[in-house]
């Protein structure tokens, strides 16, 4: 039996392996197309932008500017303080935090009201004298 998962282990590196190879193959053969298309991006959006355009219908197609925001914490306590102090709770977003809730768990053998903790197991494997 134990031939057998060591046959079965030599397998999965062996296919692990194959596959870094074809990433590394396709990331390889992907980058020149990204930067050509970095390129042509920057020259769409200085035309609209040269030109006052938010967006521009074309027979090919349609380009347009579109903005994506993020929000980060430069100091999270004063942030916070603002929130409860003036209660701009909108501000927040509500989810748990895996490992606190983890160590919480941990600690007092139950789950905080309404939350939930999942876990996936899966199963890794090194090579013989990885470490």
């Amino acid at each position: 039996m134990s031939e057998d998962i060591g046959k079965r282990i030599k397998q999965f590196i062996q296919v692990r392996d194959v596959l870094k190879e074809m990433e590394e193959t396709y990331q390889k053969k992907r980058k020149p197309l990204l930067e050509v298309q970095e390129m042509l991006s920057g020259i769409l959006r200085t035309f609209l932008e040269d030109n006052n355009l938010e967006n521009l219908k074309t027979e090919a197609g349609t380009c347009y500017i579109s903005t994506r925001y993020t929000a980060t914490l430069s100091d999270p306590e004063a942030f916070m303080n603002f929130v409860t102090q003036y209660e701009h709770f909108e501000l927040l977003e509500r989810r748990a935090a895996a490992t606190p809730v983890q160590a919480y768990v941990k600690e007092n053998g139950v789950l905080p009201p309404g939350c939930n903790l999942n876990a996936v197991q899966t199963v890794g494997v090194r090579r013989a004298g990885d470490k």
